[in-house]
């Protein structure tokens, strides 16, 4: 079902077991290099390759989560069930980077993403 479908239930889980609620979006970037263009004086172009690490930001529910806490952990990992779609998602020896902000009118904490080494996708 998840090369076509999006959305629905998505769950977060740490490697602790921890529960994370999402809510709003989740955006990932999955590729381990980025690209960009170079333009010669000539007008041909290259191509410039860097590595950088698989990111994943998300907005979750302030349920008393300790942010100072979790901003210094040791590396985890972090799946991304979804649970509509049959999709998941594995990010391995993560990091937690970012601002956590605590919106106080709706509960939601935004500002923060997970940086991690590894990461790898399975569809049921």
């Amino acid at each position: 079902m998840g090369k076509k479908d999006f959305g629905g239930v998505i769950r977060m889980r740490l490697s602790t077991g921890e529960l994370i609620p999402l809510r709003g979006t989740l955006s990932m970037n999955t590729a381990g290099i980025s690209a960009e263009a170079i333009t010669n004086q000539d007008g041909t172009v290259d191509r410039s390759m860097t590595p950088q690490a698989r990111r994943a930001e998300f907005s979750f529910a302030d349920r008393g989560l300790d942010h100072d806490k979790l901003m210094q952990s040791d590396r985890f990992n972090v799946t991304f069930i979804e649970d509509s779609t049959g999709v998941t998602h594995y990010f391995s020896r993560a990091f937690v980077v970012g601002d956590p902000a605590k919106n106080r009118i709706n509960g939601e904490v935004t500002g923060i993403s997970i940086a991690a080494e590894a990461y790898r996708k399975t569809e049921d």
